[in-house]
């Protein structure tokens, strides 16, 4: 190899990574309806996932995904049963879901709450697993920033702590 051809080797832009997930964030919308969203995005680095909380509203976590690119999730309305697996060192919860794709938001939102049981595992867990019905994992999310984000909905919400 010549010199100039390392030269040429070195200067070249390094292929771009893709981007880091993001940690979970927590925003009070409405402190007076004791409203919060909390928002990620998957490891894939474009998938997002936005949950949210009322005090009003029957107890749970309600949730939309958008921007998911793949092909493991129905795309035809008809409810998709999924896993949600909030995985630790040496342990994993599973909770079941159910998504259904809505053309106007363009992403999957949850046909019913869950329980809030789940944010005790979301926010001790070092990763969160989507597991279609296909037991084919479509999804994985880094927890950071899930401990405080599961402490505002806990406390805005007056979601339980177990």
């Amino acid at each position: 190899m010549s010199l100039v051809t390392i030269s040429a080797l070195l200067l070249a832009p390094a292929p771009a990574a893709p981007p880091a997930p993001s940690a979970w964030s927590a925003t009070v919308t409405d402190e007076a309806r004791g409203a919060v969203e909390i928002a990620a995005t998957a490891k894939d680095g474009t998938t997002r996932f936005v949950g949210s909380c009322q005090k009003e509203a029957q107890p749970g976590i309600s949730g939309t995904f958008t921007d998911y690119r793949g092909t493991g999730l129905r795309t035809d309305g008809q409810v998709e049963h999924v896993a949600f697996y909030a995985r630790g060192e040496g342990w994993q919860d599973a909770f079941a879901v159910q998504l259904r794709y809505a053309a106007a938001v363009q992403g999957w939102v949850f046909a019913k709450p869950l329980s809030p049981i789940f944010l005790s595992s979301f926010s001790r867990g070092g990763t969160l697993a989507v597991v279609n019905s296909r037991n084919e994992e479509v999804l994985t999310f880094d927890l950071t920033g899930s401990t405080a984000a599961t402490r505002v909905m806990r406390t805005v919400c007056g979601l339980p702590s177990s």
